[in-house]
């Protein structure tokens, strides 16, 4: 029997992204990349990326099971370099820098490690480091910080799955 999985929900402008986690690899659904960029990407992954970059997988939705074009993070860059626009430079890194790691963090499975979290709050969410009981956050995140602290008063975060 095929596997069915429950994939992790990334938000981008009001859109989702959805992200599963395959033999410790991330990997997208291919529609929902092409709705970010919007574009209609699925008949280039069907026809134009090779089997090792993308598959096809069933996910459990709110109504039941959905089959999906999903490619890997490899996939994901050849898509992009496909469909080129300089607006992908934004969307580029944060696929690198927030979904992509935070895929991967799922693979961790020592208490130990450190993981990724998303802060959102009135403006753009904040990634945070949890290690060792303590929440860290990255220097080139602080201005955004600072505004969001002086703006909201109390309360500015909430933590993603929380």
């Amino acid at each position: 029997m095929e596997e069915v999985f429950e994939p992790t929900v990334f938000l981008r402008y009001h859109r989702s992204l959805r992200g599963i986690l395959i033999d410790n690899q991330p990997w997208l659904v291919a529609r929902e990349l092409g709705y970010l960029i919007r574009e209609r990407v699925e008949p280039f992954v069907i026809h134009r990326l090779d089997d090792d970059l993308r598959r096809q997988v069933r996910l459990i939705t709110a109504t039941g099971e959905e089959t999906v074009w999903v490619i890997n993070d490899f996939g994901t860059f050849h898509v992009l370099q496909r469909y080129r626009n300089p607006e992908h430079r934004e969307l580029r890194q944060w696929l690198t820098g927030e979904v992509l790691p935070a895929l991967r963090d799922q693979a961790l499975l020592a208490t130990d490690s450190p993981r990724r979290l998303l802060a959102k709050g009135e403006g753009r969410p904040v990634t945070l480091l949890d290690w060792q009981g303590q929440l860290w956050i990255a220097l080139t995140q602080m201005p955004q910080l600072m505004r969001e602290e002086r703006r909201g008063g109390r309360g500015w975060w909430r933590m993603r799955g929380e």
